[in-house]
């Protein structure tokens, strides 16, 4: 659940040493998308970054660092783990296999982290659902298929309950979903201000 750090990132080469079944849930994201590669993957190799940086201004909560490509849908959103930003190794590898199929993609970093703004110290997971929500609502056009990696599993259902007219599909990696469950019930019981903390959606 650890986010990646700048040498992580900067040292992992997408362009070595990957076959057809290089990345976990390859054959189901094709499935969704009801198109197939013909021979191994080309989305790998061609280790282009097509999307620029920009941010989504909010009124009352700090603005998000996204990328976006464009293309048709269904478009594809990931959601990253904690405290994890928009530049790790899955978030880059699903961007080049929507790229290849010319499908569209967005990825981004929760409020605190990355290039967004806000102070991570004060970040909560009801704030960062409400990340989820914003880039769903403020920026996705159409029908989209959730990527959580992690945390951003939990998030991922939540969006999905949040907002069924529009997630239409869903894809975990290494799905958290029962973390902050098991956490709360580990708290201790006279700690009732942490306890309410970790469902805090305000």
């Amino acid at each position: 659940m650890a986010g990646f750090g700048l040498a992580s990132v900067a040292a992992w080469d997408p362009c070595r040493r990957w076959g057809s079944t290089a990345f976990g849930f390859h054959r189901g994201l094709s499935a969704l998308l009801a198109r197939k590669p013909e021979r191994t993957p080309r989305w790998l190799p061609a280790c282009g970054q097509k999307s620029s940086v920009s941010f989504l201004s909010r009124p009352d909560l700090p603005n998000l660092a996204y990328k976006r490509l464009k293309g048709k849908n269904p478009g594809i959103i990931f959601i990253p783990g904690y405290v994890s930003s928009m530049n790790g190794t899955k978030a880059l590898a699903v961007e080049e296999f929507c790229s290849s199929l010319g499908h569209a993609y967005i990825r981004f970093d929760y409020s605190g982290v990355g290039n967004s703004d806000g102070n991570l110290q004060e970040c909560t997971v009801g704030r960062w659902r409400k990340d989820v929500l914003s880039i769903i609502d403020d920026l996705a056009e159409g029908p989209q298929i959730l990527v959580g990696s992690s945390l951003g599993g939990w998030l991922m259902f939540h969006a999905a309950i949040a907002r069924p007219q529009k997630v239409v599909a869903l894809i975990g990696v290494a799905t958290a979903v029962d973390g902050l469950v098991t956490q709360f019930n580990q708290l201790p019981l006279e700690d009732s201000e942490r306890r309410n903390c970790i469902y805090l959606y305000s």
